[in-house]
């Protein structure tokens, strides 16, 4: 997908940028509608549940603008479940991507569907795509908002630019798209995001899983998703701050998450632990829905997570979090709640390498084969800095 973006896509985006600026007569460069005219908006946003998740006080801005707005969110069909659970669209768009065949019918369909709309805002989240360039052309949207980087991006198609500072969180970077549009910035963008799961959620977890919810739960995701899994703490590490939580505090609920592909993995770190600990943990990787990989994160006293997607859940709810960085900034994609420790390389000259001013791609390579700036990050230190910040301040009976 990326290779067909970089070629093909520039290609296209830059005839039809090139286009507009032609025949600007044709394809106006709009200011932002009154909120009264505004009845449809489209969000759209392909790769990255954290991203989807740190455009919500975006999307809370939008709703808040234009009260009688119909937002309608284009992904791929694997975020549909996130989407629609944090009431990111009225009506939600996905595409399959399967196969070449699949993408470009879903690709069709849903520039028909929208053109039918009259879409009149659409706001491109991605930030290095000209696919996302393209659709949004495609759709007839009257405004256009997006990233603009210049030699990364093709100028010409959108309408309100937003330039992409790498020293701002993502949220803010997102939040920057409703300034483009004249709103005013308010707090209340960035609370009560993600919506409580409540007792029902639980019972099921407690029945289908075995948890047991009034112990404290400290939730474990290893995991970073396919795309950059050098990501992920090592899984050495991992076994050992685990063995030794375990250990000292055998008393709370331990509980490893991830999606199917990635239980062997799992499976793997949990034998890493040994057989006198490995009863203790619980592998519920791949046998969680997304409304009940939700419901047990917002239950959890701590979790321990790689930088991915069920961090930024964390973060959200507010949960104790401690989260690895190394490939990534966390000024961009770090939690952002205030009981949460971020634990990063210092002494890395290559740390970090994710840019999107080279299309996300590791800076030394497609995949980093040593990554060397989590593996620095040594167990002991985690241990005890949990210990000083969650666990030693608290009796079992206390939580």
């Amino acid at each position: 997908m990326r290779v067909i973006d970089e070629t093909v896509g520039s290609a296209v985006a830059s005839v039809l940028g090139m286009g507009v600026v032609l025949f600007r007569h044709i394809f106006p460069r709009s200011v932002a509608p009154a909120p009264s005219e505004v009845k449809t908006i489209v969000c759209q946003k392909y790769l990255g549940m954290g991203s989807i998740l740190n455009a919500l006080p975006l999307i809370k801005a939008l709703r808040s603008s234009y009260p009688d707005v119909r937002i309608v969110f284009l992904t791929l069909a694997s975020n549909r479940d996130v989407v629609e659970l944090c009431h990111g669209g009225d009506e939600i768009l996905t595409i399959d991507t399967s196969s070449f065949t699949t993408f470009v019918r879903g690709a069709f369909a849903s520039i028909m569907e929208l053109r039918s709309h009259e879409v009149d805002i659409c706001i491109d989240l991605e930030f290095y795509s000209k696919f996302s360039l393209i659709m949004s052309l495609l759709m007839g949207a009257r405004v256009r908002v997006g990233l603009h980087m210049k030699k990364i991006r093709p100028s010409g198609i959108l309408t309100n630019v937003v330039y992409y500072n790498s020293y701002k969180h993502l949220s803010d970077i997102y939040l920057a798209y409703a300034t483009a549009l004249g709103i005013q910035f308010r707090a209340e963008y960035f609370s009560s995001l993600l919506p409580s799961m409540g007792s029902e959620t639980q019972r099921v977890l407690r029945e289908k899983l075995g948890i047991d919810f009034d112990r404290p739960i400290i939730v474990v995701n290893v995991n970073a998703g396919d795309l950059f899994l050098f990501r992920r703490w090592p899984k050495d590490h991992f076994a050992v701050l685990i063995r030794d939580l375990l250990c000292k505090y055998p008393d709370y609920a331990y509980v490893m998450i991830g999606d199917a592909g990635d239980r062997d993995y799992v499976e793997q770190i949990c034998a890493q632990v040994g057989s006198a600990h490995k009863s203790m943990l619980l592998n519920a990787a791949g046998l969680t829905t997304i409304p009940e990989l939700f419901a047990l994160i917002e239950s959890a006293f701590l979790m321990i997570s790689n930088d991915s997607g069920p961090m930024h859940i964390a973060s959200l709810y507010g949960i104790n979090l401690a989260a690895f960085f190394g490939p990534e900034s966390p000024i961009v994609y770090g939690p952002v709640n205030r009981n949460s420790l971020v634990f990063k390389s210092t002494d890395q000259y290559c740390s970090p390498c994710l840019s999107v001013y080279d299309s996300k791609k590791c800076l030394y390579g497609e995949e980093c084969q040593d990554n060397i700036c989590l593996r620095s990050i040594v167990p002991a230190e985690i241990f005890h800095a949990l210990e000083e910040h969650f666990l030693s301040a608290h009796s079992i009976g206390d939580l």
